[in-house]
């Protein structure tokens, strides 16, 4: 037995090991290479960080050496540069850090200011290019050839996807405030009202309450299109005309933002649009806001351009949540995409 036991190594002596010593150092190594890799990835972020503000601050130099913002391969580059840049995704504390930036800061103002009158100069250089097209059918296919006509089209259908959320039916009279020279917004929301089976459904009364109802639904959409600047106005209403029966429904004031009612009521539009480059400050566009409200009916709805994260470089963001304007207006839909559209979408009901 003992012999068997021996070869069994049942109750032979075992020789002792000194775990605690090894198990200490593989602990003392786990703790040292998570605090080096929590260093890098903190020199990572903080690289990062640099990198964006850098970025920001480097386009906003080379923006202001320009001798114009009209369409050009240089100002094309760098716009087109910032615009990737801003577009990226990035969680809140990197946003935060880069936004709250001392430089950053400093150029905030004049960047977002560079980017309205750049994107004006753009959408009148384009209209004056597509209006020279010498047939119908060639004006349409230029107008569909603007490098950013495709992100008009889905802005546009997230737009009147959050407004059918915040409604019963589907809106007949819409008013746009800032449509400038090239009103893609206005063109593309007018063909969504026409001809999406999925908005047309919307506009078919569900019950036969009333003959108004019935009128209301079949009545052929309307967008009015505001500006204060005469020569979009021009420009947008020659295109209008000369695309045919698209741009049937467009129609055209030449006011600001806060008298567009002194030729029109808007209390007769269901939703009222006011575009990104409406105001330049929170202030700025509460004022224009509450303006506005205050000429539109009960239950209409206003759309807000917006934006987030660091898309803000390029818009301003409005915050609805104010004291002032809870007063009158009612939140209902907030969205932020995550795509190539860089403008967010918010749509609050009129107290």
């Amino acid at each position: 037995m003992p012999l068997l036991a021996s070869w069994l190594r049942i109750g032979s002596p075992t020789k002792k090991v000194d775990a605690c010593s090894r198990s200490s150092q593989d602990s003392l190594t786990i703790v040292e290479k998570a605090d080096i890799l929590q260093s890098q990835k903190a020199d990572a972020r903080e690289e990062k960080v640099q990198w964006l503000v850098r970025s920001i601050v480097n386009t906003h130099t080379e923006l202001l050496k320009l001798p114009h913002l009209r369409p050009a391969p240089t100002i094309n580059k760098l716009l087109g540069n910032l615009v990737a840049i801003c577009s990226e995704i990035h969680d809140q504390d990197i946003v935060d850090k880069v936004l709250q930036n001392v430089s950053v800061q400093a150029v905030l103002p004049s960047l977002r200011q560079i980017c309205a009158q750049s994107e004006s100069c753009l959408e009148l250089h384009w209209a004056e290019y597509i209006l020279e097209g010498q047939t119908q059918q060639e004006v349409v296919e230029r107008l569909e050839s603007f490098p950013y006509y495709e992100n008009y089209e889905d802005l546009t259908r997230l737009e009147v996807c959050s407004i059918l959320s915040a409604t019963k039916k589907a809106p007949r009279q819409v008013a746009f405030i800032g449509s400038g020279p090239l009103p893609l917004t206005s063109l593309c929301l007018l063909q969504a009202l026409k001809n999406d089976v999925a908005v047309r459904s919307l506009t078919q009364p569900t019950t036969n309450n009333t003959t108004a109802t019935d009128n209301a639904a079949n009545q052929e959409p309307i967008v009015l299109n505001v500006d204060y600047d005469e020569a979009a106005i021009s420009a947008s209403l020659k295109l209008s005309l000369a695309l045919g029966e698209r741009g049937n429904g467009m129609e055209f004031i030449c006011a600001e933002a806060t008298s567009a009612s002194a030729s029109r009521d808007l209390s007769e539009f269901d939703v009222v649009y006011m575009a990104a480059l409406v105001g330049v400050t929170q202030t700025d566009k509460e004022k224009i806001m509450l303006e506005v409200i205050s000429r539109m009916r009960r239950g209409a709805l206003l759309v807000v351009r917006s934006s987030w994260g660091l898309r803000s470089c390029l818009y301003p963001e409005v915050d609805l949540a104010t004291e002032t304007l809870l007063k009158r207006l009612e939140p209902c839909v907030v969205v932020h995409p995550y795509n190539q559209v860089v403008n967010s979408v918010i749509v609050a009901r009129v107290r």
